[in-house]
């Protein structure tokens, strides 16, 4: 059996699609362990198991499973359409950055936890990661790579916007310029910050995004030796093609 699963914020509800037809679950107010329950209780009507294990991850002073959070929650679609704006502006202007890329670059994607977005760009160098991390952050800083990316912030760092980093860290990225008015290098956290309430303020702020990522590259490539020929032209947005006119070719295309 295959089987899919659309969180929907803007439409505040929860699909569950599998090849033998799709149930709906609304979001509404309530304890998470009761959404759990009904989500589980929904999939099932579609042949399909509880996942294997209902443990909250990644999400600090959380109850240890979904079932143990019991409490009263109120579902608030006006914030859900903010956070909705916020990731299609910045997944838009990372995924511009990202086209001309030629090398390693997996899809502009949600991280578990903060509800992160992060465009990753990797180079088959290998690092050694650092020993007291949990088994999934060393797996993942076992080669070389460029991470772009938007948070909506957390208790100890509470502003939204766009950060970056280079893994290993290298030196000399204090005091360089980062692409756009009011980035900045934060070197208490290691990473290059464009605060929202600057990008908001921006005329055009998804090529800001794209202007930031390309100087978190170019960092990269005068710091850490990264290839500058890499990435190629960019046109409308996408990697510009080589490939001639049909006109050169002394035919047509069909």
């Amino acid at each position: 059996m295959t089987f899919e699963v659309h969180y929907r914020l803007l439409d505040g509800d929860v699909v569950i699609e599998s090849d033998r037809g799709s149930v709906t679950v609304p979001v509404s107010n309530g304890s998470l362990a009761a959404f759990y329950t009904s989500f589980c209780d929904a999939a099932a009507e579609l042949g399909v198991r509880p996942p294997g294990t209902s443990l909250i991850c990644e999400i600090p002073d959380a109850p240890r499973k979904f079932e143990d959070d019991q409490v009263e929650r109120t579902w608030d679609g006006d914030a859900a359409r903010l956070m909705w704006t916020a990731l299609d502006l910045a997944a838009g202007g990372l995924e511009t950055w990202q086209a001309p890329f030629q090398g390693h670059r997996p899809r502009v994607g949600v991280m578990w936890g903060g509800f992160d977005l992060s465009a990753t760009r990797y180079r088959a160098h290998r690092a050694t990661p650092e020993a007291d991390r949990p088994a999934f952050m060393q797996n993942a800083a076992r080669d070389e790579y460029v991470s772009v990316g938007f948070t909506f912030g957390d208790a100890e760092s509470p502003n939204a916007g766009m950060y970056a980093y280079i893994w290993p860290r290298p030196d000399g990225l204090e005091g360089r310029s980062w692409g756009v008015y009011g980035a900045a290098w934060n070197p208490d956290a290691g990473l290059a910050l464009l605060p929202w309430t600057a990008l908001r303020e921006m005329a055009d702020p998804h090529q800001a995004i794209v202007a930031f990522g390309d100087a978190v590259y170019d960092a990269a490539v005068e710091t850490a030796g990264w290839p500058a020929d890499l990435i190629g032209p960019r046109c409308n947005g996408w990697r510009m093609s080589t490939t001639p006119p049909a006109a050169d070719r002394g035919g047509r295309d069909h």
